[in-house]
Order: structure tokens, then sequence, then C-alpha cells
């Protein structure tokens, strides 16, 4: 069994590094990258990265309407019939099993399920109380989250199965995509739209949703930077900011990867 991430992402290259060899540890063979409106080194960290690993790269025109859409359909049409799985996530996201340590363990499972893709809901982490974004690991650094009851925690993104052709298109928006025989969760609970009135199960997988950062880096950045699935020219409030930043609780469960992670930053992939 073969999963491909695709991901848009701007502007990232500080953390690519971590984001890429993580999901490449959990079981991650591809990678497809569409590049948005980046003024950074992003393009030449997936370079490197790409000596060693599978990874595309795409630079997005910068005008191009709703280019979240736009790149995940692209991504589709194009490699969707090169992998078993295509998970499509965000740079601030990070999907693990939780019960294992390979997401390919968990889809096993659902190989056979009548479903075209399959949901996993988030885990919104907060600030940690950083104003400024501390050197090292995110997994590391942003450990305190909302309570699982928080209402964005229900929000899901897609695993989508390959091999279906033309029939699978995203939309509306970059958490949900169209198919023949829909979305369900890990429970087998169809999911009509991206934000779901169920309570999230963390059973066999979860996204931690690294959405805040430090308050610089929303100051500097996240306020300013539109949405990708909807409009270039979106500016945060400061509302957003605190309904986001929740540190209530304390999560390490990632952080068994920790070492891991840390491993294939400092000695690389083995060839």
């Amino acid at each position: 069994m073969k999963l491909a991430v695709v991901s848009i992402q701007r502007n990232r290259a500080k953390w690519l590094k971590e984001w890429v060899l993580f999901h490449h540890l959990v079981g991650v063979s591809s990678f497809y990258m569409y590049l948005h409106k980046c003024t950074d080194n992003s393009k030449e960290v997936l370079a490197t990265l790409s000596k060693d690993m599978d990874i595309k790269i795409h630079i997005v025109n910068d005008d191009l309407y709703q280019p979240q859409l736009a790149s995940f359909n692209h991504a589709y049409q194009t490699y969707g019939n090169t992998a078993d799985w295509l998970a499509f996530i965000d740079g601030d996201e990070f999907l693990y099993p939780t019960n294992t340590e390979s997401l390919l363990d968990v889809l096993a499972q659902y190989q056979y399920a009548d479903m075209s893709a399959l949901g996993v809901y988030w885990q919104c982490f907060g600030s940690n109380g950083h104003v400024q974004d501390p050197n090292g690991l995110i997994i590391s650094n942003y450990t305190r989250r909302a309570p699982l009851s928080f209402e964005s925690n229900a929000h899901i993104k897609s695993i989508v199965r390959g091999f279906q052709g033309k029939h699978c298109q995203a939309g509306p928006n970059s958490h949900m995509f169209n198919t023949i025989l829909g979305t369900r969760d890990e429970l087998g609970r169809p999911i009509q739209f991206g934000l779901t009135s169920y309570q999230p199960s963390y059973q066999h997988l979860c996204i931690n949703h690294y959405a805040c950062q430090s308050y610089d880096f929303y100051k500097t950045f996240k306020m300013n930077s539109g949405a990708a699935d909807a409009g270039a020219n979106l500016i945060r409030p400061e509302s957003w900011w605190t309904t986001y930043d929740r540190n209530e609780e304390e999560d390490k469960h990632i952080l068994r990867f920790e070492k891991q992670v840390q491993n294939l930053i400092e000695v690389g992939i083995e060839p």
C-alpha cells in the first residue's frame, strides 16, 4: 500500500523539513507540494529533500482563484493513480496514527470499506504562551491545546482513495472532496461537510493543527495571509487569535515520534 500527501504551502521554509520528515516517518512515501506566494526558500528546501525522497514541486500562480482547491484538483488528476491513498493537509497540520507506528497500518483497516475518503479530525493547538517562535521542532514547542470539546476540532481533513479519476473533485472547501462513495470518519459515520456535527474520534488517527504558533507569527504573517480556499485578501481579526489560542490542556502524544524526527533532521534518510 502507498500513501501520498498533497499540500499547498506559503512561506513555511523554516518548518518544512520537520513537516516532510515527520510524515515520511509515519508512512508517507510521496509528496506533491504546491507553493503559493512563497518569498522564502521553500522551493530550495524541498529541492534538497527531493534528492532522497519522492517530492514533486509545483509553483502556483499568484493570482489563481481559490488556489488551494485548484491545486488539490490538479494534484488528484495528475497523481491520483500513483497511490492507494492521498492525504490533503496543510503545512500547520501533522497527521499521525494514535496507536500504531504507521499510517499504513490504519489505512489497511479501511482498504475495503464502503467509502471514497476518510475524514480525520483536528486537535487545535495554541501558542503555548510563545510571543516569538522558538527554535526547535513545532511538535516539541507547541504541546498545549484546546479541550477536545472545542468546536473547531470537529473539522476534518481528507485522506482520499486513489484511482477514482475525474469523479473525484475537491470542494466546496479544502476539507472535503466530492466523490462517488462519499467521506466517512474512522467510526464509519458519513460526513457531508468539512465541519461535522459529531464528537470527534481519535481512536486511530489524529491531525495536530498548529493554527496559532506564536503571537508574532500571527501578527506578521497569519493575520494577513488570506485563505487559500477562500480569498487571498482575507484579514483575520484579533478575535481569531483569541478564539484559537487555546492552551488549557497539555497533549504530548505526538512526542513519541520526536526523537526519530530529530534524528532524521540531523542524520538524514538512509539511501
